[in-house]
């Protein structure tokens, strides 16, 4: 049942809409003398309706809509006006502090009727839309927990030192990294699922699931690579869903200093040594496009000493608050061999927040490993 505060000095009026209000409606009325009341009793009875006269004793109208509006849960209540005033400014200034609307008294009860309705609806289905916007984000809160938990714990093989960093623009995203030791070789993965939100998510879980079940077949990169993109291919439609996964996938051999690479329309990867950055670009296309195609792998030296680093595009892609990109330029500037890959994402991380104020325009997520000497 409805609560519908009615706040008056006048208390004939306040009776007549009384017995109006409850004619019309299934509703407790709740009365107050003045504006003071009228604030103290919204605090208590929490109503779902307020009636306010504009000109009452001590406190009028306008500076309890203030109040009221500023008392915790009823910055949405509905509060509706009603009065003789005639002078349109008076008006203005009413719903300008917060009211909903302004019915000029003496009124007629099919307007009242009408008016008052509308607004009761407007409540509820305000109600509903909150109280659903609040499950919504729950339920994003939780996948994006469980989303989190699919990450890798523990990215230390031995022989290897490494570190990873995830930050999802929203409460979920397609962002992810993978990282695997199958004996004679460490595996390290980087994906972007295109877009970002709850449909990204869940095809990060798919990439995620299929490649745990293929590690233990020991393919190449390249075959896994492809095993990948035929899945994709047959769930995105050939594209069609406009929906594709970028990847890079590497693989360091523990028996030689070399690194097998399979980039798949990713972003480039670097390989930082003593000597200088090694750029690896793209060779193939992005995964779920092109579900024939033939994916080539990519062998590079990698010795103790050396640091590979991966990224997704959400890193060179950040903005200023002048739309200028972070960009890869600065990234270069950043990346060197003598740090430990913890060091080196903290390093970067701690130039590229500042310089987008913290706001990301997309997932991010970054990953070093580096070999240690023998």
């Amino acid at each position: 049942m409805a609560r519908v505060l009615i706040a008056d000095d006048n208390p004939i009026f306040r009776e007549v809409i009384k017995r109006h209000v409850t004619g019309l409606f299934d509703c407790d009325v709740i009365e107050a003398r003045d504006g003071a009341e009228a604030v103290d009793l919204s605090g208590r009875a929490r109503p779902d309706m307020i009636l306010l006269d504009l000109v009452m004793p001590g406190m009028d109208g306008i500076e309890a809509i203030r109040r009221i509006r500023a008392l915790p849960g009823l910055a949405e209540v509905p509060i509706v006006f009603l009065s003789a005033e005639t002078d349109r400014r008076v008006w203005a200034e009413a719903l300008s502090a917060g009211a909903n609307d302004f019915i000029s008294k003496p009124y007629h009860r099919q307007e009242l009727a009408a008016r008052l309705s509308l607004h009761l609806k407007l409540s509820r289905l305000g109600r509903e839309l909150r109280a659903q916007n609040a499950l919504f984000s729950r339920e994003r809160y939780l996948a994006g927990c469980v989303q989190r938990q699919l990450l890798p714990k523990d990215l230390n093989f031995p022989g290897f030192d490494s570190a990873a960093v995830y930050q999802a623009q929203e409460q979920v995203g397609g962002d992810f990294y993978e990282a695997w030791d199958d004996g004679d070789g460490v595996y390290l993965l980087m994906a972007d699922i295109s877009g970002h939100g709850a449909s990204a998510a869940m095809l990060m879980a798919v990439c995620k699931g299929l490649l745990v079940s293929l590690r233990a077949e020991r393919l190449t990169p390249a075959a896994i690579v492809g095993r990948c993109n035929t899945l994709l291919c047959d769930m995105l439609d050939g594209g069609d869903l406009d929906m594709f996964v970028t990847m890079v996938l590497c693989r360091i051999e523990r028996t030689r200093p070399m690194l097998t690479v399979v980039s798949a329309g990713h972003v480039p990867t670097f390989i930082l040594s003593s000597k200088g950055i090694v750029e690896i670009d793209s060779q193939d296309p992005a995964l779920g496009i092109i579900a024939d195609h033939a994916f080539t792998d990519q062998t590079v030296a990698f010795t103790p000493g050396d640091i590979l680093f991966c990224y997704t595009d959400g890193l060179t892609e950040l903005r200023s608050p002048g739309r200028e990109f972070f960009g890869e330029r600065r990234l270069l500037q950043l990346l060197r061999p003598d740090v430990a890959p913890k060091d080196l994402i903290g390093e970067i991380i701690e130039a590229a927040l500042p310089f987008c104020k913290g706001i990301l325009q997309d997932d991010l997520a970054m990953a070093a490993l580096r070999r240690l000497s023998d």
